[in-house]
């Protein structure tokens, strides 16, 4: 440890410490021009110091006083992680450092504030790994270009845990053009999926509210005073919210009123972020209600291994808590008790798990009564989760109680499967729907099998796997291309190959060599390296992309990085993402603190993203691409519930901060185990 060297730059360029960084929430309201769109760097030498503009990305970061250490004609430079500021131990010491090209740059770790890392966000493209609170740690980097390089610490960024280099005579624009690599495209993933499930499901109103009886409301004031009290708060971390037990299937995400982030309470105030309910579809769905919870699901397992890391003015404990009793509500409300009045749900009304496909809960009518395979699917793969949530001990969830005991969760998951094996045979699927389905349905399938709540179903999850498998090689062309799915081949590609590489998690099936090829064939024959994203189709003119086909692509990408280690994965995403979601539009609005300061194309802000008062940060349905005129347009401004919140788990499962703080990337059984 070189303590004279750390303490010479502390000297020479760390200020006294202000005020305590703001939580992520204190800025959403602001119209204000965010850290993405301004300039890099520019320096003025001054003595031992140089001053710098980044921009805004040290704003926040109490041990930056504007001066930059300049540690130029030194071969080596070491950097504290977790020294004070911050309202803790929360800063990098020196937080500004301006270097030579060829100089290396080592990160030592302190062992005080918790779990840190360090990651690159512009100009570079660099991550130390999983945040750790090992005091013995070092990482280092050798920076050999021209560049402005800014970093951050995944858990703390929001409290400023942020930091800059300049290296060598770095010119305004040059970093902040060219590193929008892997780790930037994957913190984006992970915010935009936030966005996307908390707007939906504690927001937006846009579904059946809990509480929806009188009997609901009296339970609700027990239920959310337990929760507040095991969370160690005083309050919901959301004023008047809206939660949302069964989700619509669609909505209009435009903002009624002027929306506010920021009520005199320091929260954001949900009864101004309402959408139009006249122009919500009132149906459910087995799909919109799934995806929705799955979501919930999964950021509760995520916020568990790192309690003690994430700010407490976020309430994770709290939000943990709320999430899992709305994914149990929700299974209750619909696979229970008849539906949210007792008058209907989306079970038949026999004795299996056969779902219909839509329901309206304001009269008890069946909309549409046939069983599909994708909605049957989805409902698996959530339930599979869920008994993973269950029976890991609710995560540390367990006050209060839970409303559906682990053993009858198991119940629900192996019932859905073996009534989802009974109506479906693999060529059933195809003709009622696509082979897309087929790899849709292995996926669940994978997950259930590593959930089965005997060993004869897990055997049969292995058999149903192995036939579904059999039944998409009678759909290869033999060069790995899947015929006869979606409308974009790409998401064909994509699902099938993650499918089959998830169902492959179960004990005796193997489909990786297979997956191979099907994943070969999307990143060989349809990624454009010209348009930064992938065809829809080897000849089309036009790429159509919706967000469940960026949601199947996604969960290929994923697949090929978790599980097959292609080495071409990650700057092919982090292009896909730049160009479809960002530039594309396919999310419609950005909160800090996505994008992290440096974005080519940012997003605007809920209240400048069109509309008389703006609109919520969620995915648009669909979204085209003219590699002609290099053109995009967003072709589908809806919000469909089962669409974006199934998009929504595949980006967190690939998301950076899903690497660090979500164990397992969604590759099935390998996030089941909380942290000790």
């Amino acid at each position: 440890m070189q303590h004279d060297r750390r303490r010479f730059l502390k000297l020479s360029g760390i200020a006294a410490l202000g005020a305590t960084a703001g939580c992520t929430t204190s800025t959403q309201g602001s119209d204000a021009t965010t850290a993405a769109e301004t300039d890099a760097a520019t320096a003025t030498p001054s003595g031992t110091g140089a001053s710098f503009d980044f921009g805004g990305w040290l704003a926040d970061t109490d041990n930056y006083d504007g001066t930059t250490v300049d540690a130029r004609g030194q071969s080596e430079v070491t950097i504290e992680v977790g020294a004070a500021g911050n309202g803790g131990d929360f800063t990098f010491s020196p937080p500004a450092v301006w270097v030579d090209p060829g100089t290396t740059v080592t990160w030592e770790w302190t062992g005080n504030g918790g779990a840190h890392n360090v990651v690159a966000d512009t100009g570079a493209d660099f991550r130390s790994g999983d945040p750790t609170d090992d005091g013995s740690t070092t990482f280092g980097q050798t920076v050999d270009e021209d560049a402005v390089i800014q970093y951050f610490c995944s858990p703390h960024q929001s409290l400023g845990m942020r930091g800059a280099i300049v290296v060598g005579d770095a010119t305004p624009g040059e970093s902040q053009q060219s590193s929008y690599g892997w780790q930037a495209a994957t913190f984006d993933s992970y915010w935009y999926s936030l966005y996307n499930m908390s707007t939906n499901i504690a927001m937006s109103g846009n579904g059946v509210i809990f509480p929806h009886t009188p009997e609901q409301q009296d339970a609700f004031e027990k239920r959310i005073e337990g929760i507040t009290k095991h969370a160690d708060v005083d309050r919901p971390p959301i004023n008047n919210p809206n939660l949302n037990m069964v989700p619509f299937t669609g909505g209009d995400p435009h903002f009624t009123q002027k929306p506010v982030f920021e009520d005199d309470t320091g929260r954001p105030d949900a009864k101004t972020l309402a959408w139009d309910k006249s122009k919500s579809t009132g149906v459910v769905s087995p799909s919109s209600t799934a995806w929705s919870h799955l979501k919930g699901v999964t950021w509760a397992k995520n916020f568990q291994k790192h309690f003690d890391t994430l700010p407490q003015n976020i309430a994770p404990k709290f939000r943990a808590q709320v999430l899992t009793t709305l994914a149990q509500l929700g299974t209750k409300a619909t696979l229970i008790d008849g539906g949210p009045d007792g008058n209907g749900a989306l079970t038949a009304g026999d004795d299996s798990l056969k779902l219909v496909s839509e329901f309206r809960p304001k009269d008890g009518t069946v909309v549409d009564g046939t069983a599909r395979p994708s909605h049957h699917t989805a409902m698996l793969w959530f339930l599979s989760d869920l008994v993973s949530l269950a029976k890991g001990g609710w995560f540390g969830y367990e006050n209060p109680e839970p409303l559906i005991p682990a053993t009858n969760i198991q119940k629900l998951a192996d019932g859905t499967f073996k009534t989802t094996r009974k109506l479906f045979s693999p060529p059933d699927i195809v003709d009622a729907e696509s082979t897309r389905s087929l790899g849709l349905t292995l996926a669940a399938v994978g997950w259930y099998g590593t959930h089965a709540g005997r060993d004869q179903l897990q055997s049969m999850a292995a058999d149903y796997a192995d036939a579904l498998a059999m039944e998409l090689m009678t759909h290869d062309d033999g060069n790995g291309r899947i015929a006869n799915g979606a409308a974009n081949q790409a998401a064909t590609q994509g699902i099938v190959g993650q499918g089959l590489l998830w169902a492959s998690e179960i004990d005796g099936v193997d489909h990786a060599k297979f997956a191979e090829s099907t994943l070969g064939f999307l990143f060989d024959e349809l990624w454009d390296g010209d348009a930064g994203t992938f065809a829809s189709g080897a000849d089309d003119s036009t790429y159509a992309i919706t967000a469940r086909d960026a949601g199947d692509v996604t969960g290929g990408l994923n697949a090929a990085d978790a599980v097959l280690g292609r080495s071409d994965v990650k700057d092919t995403f982090a292009q896909f993402f730049q160009q479809t979601f960002n530039r594309g539009r396919l999310q419609r609005a950005e909160r800090p603190p996505s994008h992290s300061g440096s974005a080519e194309h940012p997003l605007p802000l809920p209240p400048k993203a069109g509309g008389q008062y703006g609109q919520a940060a969620t995915y648009n349905t669909a979204v085209e691409y003219d590699p002609a005129a290099d053109e995009w347009a967003v072709t589908d401004p809806a919000f469909d519930t089962e669409q974006a919140l199934y998009l929504a788990n595949q980006d967190i499962w690939i998301g950076n901060w899903g690497g660090d703080f979500y164990q397992g990337r969604g590759v099935p059984g390998k996030s089941d185990s909380p942290p000790s």
